[in-house]
């Protein structure tokens, strides 16, 4: 009840606009509080998403199946066996050892379960706490700092965060990569040796550079010419517009699988390289396949180096995966939208004041 007395007061002071007999609107508490609740889940699902997308893809990026290994027969993860548990259990073993299924992260469903069994329930947001920490620091940084700079130099003070950021960056990935064990991310941090985070410097400047690339020149065609120029001219020079739409979104596929995700592979594998000894990954991998860094040098060569490693194969396996999360995050978008349209419409019914208010902002264009 105080939630919702709180959540009412809160809705109130956010819309209390006067109308041109100084009435102020009133907001049903019913319609108000599902309203909010419902923004509230919707930025709790799409985090917890984003998350076990960034797990997942951190889990394909650095698998590397040797042969013959097969993670449906090992005696720890029966369960993730495809067909029915009778007596069918060799045919799947023996189709696995072939092709993509070899692979744990080969679907977003298989790598879950596989990851539930090795490392209990919530193992799909292992990590968690130190990818929070890590945007807590990013939003005061841009708060107190970033804002204070015109937008020339923003660029510049991002990738000086990014660089800060990297002892952090490599505890996250290796939490991710390894069995649970009792540290918290916090000691893991402390006993990292910097020498350690210092030599992941290079992928990580490395890998800002190229996603503003990869966004800014695609968001410039698309943004910066296609939809003015359609605003401007209206539906005379449409065709244009749209061919120029269109370019920038192919520009930003290709940037995007050719170069910005080889450039986040190499960052991840290069973190894998630096795992300490003693560490037992959650899944199969050769650290040493990614390359021996262990001087500046070594962490500078290793960008071309580790690169290498990143087949088309894999480059495709994980491209198959960002797809999919693409398609479920627009699905929770279709979704949370259909709620959010009930809700408002809810309200408006309960409220024909509000109604009237929203028609008269969007028909006067404020």
């Amino acid at each position: 009840m105080l939630l919702s007395r709180a959540i009412h007061h809160t809705v109130t002071a956010c819309y209390s606009v006067l109308d041109n007999e100084d009435r102020q609107i009133d907001i049903p508490k019913g319609p108000a509080f599902a309203l909010v609740s419902t923004f509230i889940l919707c930025l709790i699902a799409v985090a917890l998403v984003q998350y076990v997308g960034n797990v997942i893809l951190t889990l394909a990026a650095v698998e590397d199946p040797y042969e013959g290994y097969s993670p449906l027969s090992n005696e720890s993860s029966q369960h993730l066996m495809l067909d029915n548990d009778d007596d069918e259990g060799e045919a799947p073993r023996e189709a696995i050892n072939s092709g993509k299924d070899r692979f744990v992260t080969s679907s977003i469903r298989r790598t879950v379960a596989y990851l539930r069994n090795e490392a209990g329930p919530w193992s799909p947001f292992r990590g968690m706490s130190a990818y929070i920490v890590m945007q807590i620091i990013s939003s005061l940084y841009t708060i107190f700092v970033v804002s204070l700079w015109r937008s020339i130099f923003q660029p510049f003070l991002y990738l000086i965060l990014f660089l800060c950021l990297a002892p952090l960056s490599l505890v996250l990935t290796h939490i991710i990569i390894t069995v649970p064990t009792q540290r918290t991310w916090f000691r893991r941090l402390r006993s990292t040796p910097f020498r350690l985070s210092k030599l992941t410097l290079p992928v990580v400047g490395a890998e800002y550079i190229v996603r503003q690339v990869t966004y800014i020149f695609p968001n410039l065609l698309m943004f910066g010419v296609a939809l003015p120029y359609m605003a401007r001219t209206g539906w005379t020079n449409f065709v244009f517009g749209t061919v120029v739409f269109v370019i920038g979104i192919a520009l930003f596929l290709l940037l995007f699988v050719f170069l910005s995700l080889p450039v986040t592979v190499v960052r991840i594998r290069v973190q894998a390289a630096l795992l300490p000894q003693g560490e037992e990954p959650i899944i199969p991998f050769d650290s040493k396949a990614f390359g021996t860094v262990t001087t500046m040098r070594d962490a500078m060569y290793s960008l071309v180096n580790t690169l290498k490693t990143f087949s088309l194969s894999d480059r495709m396996r994980l491209f198959k995966l960002i797809v999919k999360f693409y398609v479920i995050a627009l699905t929770m978008t279709a979704v949370f939208m259909f709620l959010f349209t009930v809700e408002l419409l809810w309200m408006v019914k309960e409220s024909p004041d509000i109604g009237q208010y929203l028609k008269d902002t969007f028909s006067n264009g404020q």
